[in-house]
């Protein structure tokens, strides 16, 4: 037992005295965390929040043009500006970034829907021989009614999709109902009865359901949630640089040599060393946990939420941070230098953090990418800690996440006893 607390104390000590590196492991996490949340703190909030600049040319006086404005009004989206322009000075507009999107409503755009729509009447009628196509018809029945709608350079095409697919949905409502009134107009010429003064409503509605049980479980992710556990981790992880270095240094100046020629086990040298760097590891968690309650609300960004179980949050905490130095020493033991540990592990790290949704959401990765997220192991302890955090875990919900984490823990230790004693041999 002496041995044991005698290594952790000497690589306490040894971590103590490099202060440079010691702050890269502390002050990195932060920064990271503090940057990528108010980076991505816009993307993850509600596109209600964002007031999306947009340039209204409404040339049309009728239905169509009031519909459109109404419709983009009651969205709550945009920010509308109205102004008398024309196509080029509003593609410029644009250009220039004042704003996102443009829309011109033409003069006669209710116009043009109306004659389209009576045309159409008139001769889905004249072919069940209710009305007379032999009417002439007008000279702008052929003209095409077109909205242009621009849109900046950067905008992203599933934006567009959604921005076209609500004004979609304001102007199908009017073309149904001016359909229907037409319809009315050419039977009623015939004696027929039919009133159209109610608007119509919604044929079909979509109720939204919530899966929340508890207001508890009403938190929603936001760039907080996810920021803080995944640098976090990440933080862990990047400890495999310091561990793998320490042994290394200690195989080249002799040290291991001497330790080995002691009396006594050198697995419990190794559980001192595991058990200093976790120890590091934990700190690094607990503080980036209260970065994220008690500084990230002063730079105007949500507070993170923790959870209601900080037993599953210390459990999570300790096997994550048993998988990052497991790592480390499979990396020192493999590798003979400090360059070939440092590169490998910086890398190794960063791929395994790109793969288990650090950097972007494993759902949109592709498949053939997403397949290999199953095998970080950041992956498991993130998931673990959105599991908590936002779904109100206990351990029992994380259990699979956890086991993965020690099995990883165990392989790593395992391949690195493998290759020490074949090395040795």
């Amino acid at each position: 037992m002496l041995r044991l607390f005698s290594t952790i104390h000497k690589e306490l000590l040894i971590l103590l005295r490099d202060s440079g590196g010691l702050a890269i492991m502390f002050l990195m996490p932060i920064a990271m965390i503090t940057i990528m949340a108010l980076i991505q703190d816009a993307p993850f909030r509600d596109y209600q929040e964002l007031k999306i600049p947009l340039l209204l040319i409404n040339n049309d006086k009728g239905n169509l043009g009031k519909t459109i404005e109404i419709g983009l009004k009651e969205s709550k989206i945009f920010e509308i500006t109205k102004k008398d322009l024309s196509e080029t000075q509003v593609k410029q507009s644009i250009k220039a970034d004042k704003f996102e999107i443009g829309i011109i409503i033409p003069d006669n755009a209710t116009e043009l829907l109306n004659t389209k729509v009576n045309k159409f009447v008139s001769q889905k009628l004249a072919d069940i021989g209710l009305s007379d196509s032999s009417k002439p018809a007008s000279s702008i029945i052929n003209n095409d009614l077109n909205l242009q709608i621009y849109f900046s350079p950067e905008t992203k095409k599933s934006f567009k999709s959604s921005i076209l697919s609500s004004l979609k949905q304001s102007t199908s409502k009017l073309e149904t109902q001016t359909l229907l009134e037409y319809f009315s107009k050419e039977l009623n010429k015939d004696g027929s009865q039919i009133q159209t003064n109610q608007p119509m409503g919604d044929f079909v509605n979509f109720n939204e359901v919530s899966t929340i049980d508890t207001p508890k479980e009403a938190l929603q992710l936001n760039s907080v949630q996810h920021n803080v556990p995944a640098w976090t981790i990440f933080g862990m992880f990047f400890i495999v640089i310091s561990m793998s270095g320490s042994i290394i240094k200690e195989r080249d100046d002799g040290s291991y040599t001497r330790i080995l020629t002691m009396p006594g086990s050198y697995i419990t040298v190794l559980a001192g060393k595991i058990t200093a760097y976790l120890f590091i590891c934990l700190i690094q968690c607990l503080l980036m946990l209260l970065v994220g309650m008690y500084l990230l609300p002063h730079l105007d960004l949500p507070q993170l939420v923790i959870g209601t179980s900080i037993l599953a949050i210390v459990t999570t905490a300790i096997c994550t941070g048993l998988a990052a130095t497991g790592y480390g020493v499979m990396v020192g033991t493999i590798f003979s230098t400090h360059q070939q540990a440092s590169t490998f592990g910086a890398v190794s790290v960063v791929i395994l953090a790109a793969l288990g949704g650090i950097w972007v959401p494993v759902y949109v990765m592709p498949d053939a990418i997403r397949m290999f997220s199953e095998f970080s192991p950041l992956y498991w302890a993130l998931n673990a800690f959105h599991k908590i955090f936002l779904n109100q875990g206990t351990i029992i919900t994380v259990l699979p996440y956890l086991l993965k984490l020690l099995l990883f823990f165990i392989c790593t230790l395992l391949v690195a006893f493998i290759y020490n004693r074949r090395k040795q041999s």
